[in-house]
C-alpha cells in the first residue's frame, strides 16, 4: 500500500531471533497510521492479562504514512505496549530524527517480545536485525549510551548515512514504572513507563539505519503540501509558542476547559497547574543551562 512498506519486523529477545511479517493492504486501510497498526498488532499478539514487565508483553515501535516524507510533523514515532504504570494499553510518542531512520529500515513497525538473559542492544537495518552485547553500556546514562551506539555504527557500517537510536537509562534498567525511552538526547517517549518495559527485556538501546524509500501516490502533491505547511508554520503564532514554550503552554488552556489529563484522565483540572505551566517551565529553563558539548553536565 502506498505510504507504507507492508512489512513488520518481529524480534524475540529471549532467543535472539527474528522474523518478517507482511502486512496485508486491508489491515493498513482499516487501521490507517502508525497508531492504528500498532494497536492492532498489540491486541492481536499480547495474551490477555499479560504482565507488563513479563516477557510476553510486546514493545512496539511504529511509524505512520507521513514518516520519511517532507511533510511537517512526520518526524515522530510511537511506542506501544501494556503499561507497567497503569496496567492498561499504552501509547507514547517522540519527535526528533529517530522516526525517519526507522522508516528507512523498510519496516512499518518493530515488535519485540521475550527477554534477554544479559543486556543487549539491537541493530535494525534493512530487512535484518543484529544482536549486540550491551554489558559495557548497562548503567550508563542515555546521553553516553546514544553517543557510543552512534559512534559504533559510524565506525562499522560504511553504508549507513547516520542512524536513529532509542535508549534507556538506569531508571529503565531498574524497572522504574515511569521511566522513559530517549532519542536525540532530550526527545522522550515519556508516558506510561515504556522505558521499564524496554528494561525488562534487557534491551539498552536500538539503532535504526537504512536507505529504503516509501512510495507515495502523488510525489508532486506531497512536495507542494510540505512547502505550503512550512510557509504557513513560519508565521503561525501557535507554532511560535510551541517553539518557545513547549508542551507546557497547553497546561493552562486544557485546565481552563476541563480537559487536563489529571490522574490519568480521571479528572479534567489540576490543582497545582501553576507549578507546571509554561511560566514555571520557562523560569526553570532559565535557571538551568545545558552544555551541548557535555550533554550529561548541568549547572545552576
Amino acid at each position: 500500500m502506498l505510504g507504507f512498506h507492508n512489512m513488520v519486523l518481529r524480534v524475540n529477545a529471549t532467543q535472539q531471533s527474528y522474523d518478517l511479517k507482511i502486512i496485508p493492504d486491508e489491515v493498513l486501510r482499516s487501521r490507517l497510521g502508525g497508531k492504528g497498526l500498532a494497536t492492532h498488532l498489540l491486541l492481536t499478539h499480547n495474551p490477555p492479562g499479560v504482565d507488563p514487565l513479563g516477557p510476553q508483553n510486546h514493545l512496539i515501535f511504529a511509524t505512520g504514512p507521513l514518516t520519511g516524507t517532507a511533510i511537517w510533523g512526520g518526524c515522530r514515532h510511537g511506542v506501544f505496549t501494556k503499561s507497567p504504570q497503569t496496567g492498561f494499553y499504552s501509547e507514547s510518542y517522540s519527535g526528533g530524527t529517530a522516526a525517519e531512520h526507522m522508516a528507512a529500515t523498510g519496516f512499518d513497525a518493530v515488535m519485540i517480545h521475550g527477554a534477554s538473559e544479559a543486556p543487549i542492544w539491537l541493530e535494525v537495518g534493512e530487512q535484518t536485525v543484529q544482536f549486540h552485547d550491551a554489558s559495557d553500556l548497562w548503567g550508563l546514562d542515555t546521553y553516553a549510551t546514544e553517543d557510543r551506539i552512534k559512534d559504533w555504527i559510524k565506525a562499522h557500517r560504511e553504508g549507513a548515512k547516520g542512524c536513529g537510536v532509542v535508549v534507556i537509562g538506569p531508571a529503565g534498567e531498574n524497572l522504574v514504572r515511569f521511566s522513559v525511552i530517549e532519542n536525540d538526547y532530550w526527545r522522550s517517549a515519556g508516558r506510561t513507563g515504556v522505558g521499564a518495559v524496554m528494561g525488562s527485556k534487557r534491551i539498552k538501546a536500538i539503532a535504526f539505519w537504512g536507505g529504503v524509500k516509501k512510495q507515495v501516490a502523488d510525489p508532486a502533491l506531497v512536495a507542494r503540501l510540505a512547502k505550503e505547511l512550512s510557509a504557513r508554520a513560519k508565521d503561525d503564532k501557535g507554532v511560535a509558542a510551541y517553539k518557545s514554550l513547549g508542551t507546557p503552554m497547553m497546561v493552562d488552556i486544557m485546565d481552563k476547559v476541563g480537559s487536563f489529563p489529571t490522574r490519568y484522565w480521571s479528572q479534567g483540572q489540576c490543582a497545582h497547574r501553576e507549578q507546571i505551566n509554561d511560566s514555571t517551565s520557562t523560569t526553570f529553563a532559565t535557571a538551568w543551562a545545558w552544555t551541548p558539548s557535555a550533554p550529561a553536565t548541568w549547572r545552576l
